[in-house]
């Protein structure tokens, strides 16, 4: 589906929520990289899809770090090959098989495509220093009451189905040190999320719980959490 082309028949696809996770990206990691001294020279998305997330993440980044010279995004679709940005060059190809290595790499909305996301996070983290990722938790009472994963599996493609706990996990198992993390407050905000007249209407209630006590509102509705994780050092 993804190498064929058929996911990305519309290059644009989830480019309408990219303004919301580069939002959340950032509010936790630049200041993880800040009280840490962390200087980034190199940085790549993984699954890019769009290019939008890392076009806009880039020049943020390039604002804070002026030692960052080397962006890349990286997809297993065609349409990558047709991307064009001053400032981040794209490749289609697989990023697990390449001999590249990066300061930061960048997974948005990925691994839950992946059928064996362990092995996947795992050859990530070989060549990365640092991953983040925006990761959806699905497994809510709203989907689990709905049985939306037969659906879900159809479209968009999710194969894992994950709640914080299980997604910290997860990242662990692959090898991959969890130094951080943040539930992604924006995400309420993003288009995807205001579509129906049910959606907007129930707003309020769920921004209040939202801020009250995120882990309550993954648990009902589902989010979004952003993980920042050490890579695998390969001379440990």
């Amino acid at each position: 589906m993804y190498s064929e082309g058929k996911y990305f028949q519309d290059p644009t696809r989830h480019s309408e929520d990219s303004e919301y996770k580069v939002k959340a990206i950032k509010r936790i990691l630049i200041k993880y990289l800040a009280n840490n001294n962390i200087e980034i020279k190199s940085y790549a998305d993984v699954g890019c899809g769009s290019g939008t997330i890392v076009k806009l993440l880039a020049r943020e980044l390039k604002q804070v770090f002026t030692s960052l010279k080397v962006i890349k995004g990286f997809d297993v679709s065609p349409h990558v090959a047709d991307i064009d940005d001053a400032i981040v060059d794209f490749y289609f190809e697989d990023f697990t098989k390449t001999n590249e290595s990066f300061d930061l790499v960048t997974l948005n909305d990925v691994f839950e495509h992946v059928p064996d996301p362990v092995t996947f996070l795992k050859e990530v983290g070989k060549r990365s220093k640092h991953v983040v990722m925006h990761i959806p938790l699905e497994d809510s009472l709203s989907v689990n009451l709905r049985n939306l994963q037969n659906k879900k599996i159809k479209n968009p493609g999710h194969l894992v189905f994950l709640n914080i706990n299980s997604a910290i996990n997860l990242i662990t198992f692959s090898g991959l040190k969890v130094v951080d993390y943040e539930y992604s407050k924006e995400a309420l905000k993003a288009p995807s999320n205001n579509k129906t007249i049910l959606q907007k209407v129930t707003y309020p209630f769920k921004a209040l719980l939202l801020n009250l006590n995120p882990y309550l509102f993954s648990k009902l509705f589902g989010i979004s959490i952003v993980v920042i994780a050490k890579g695998i050092d390969l001379n440990e």
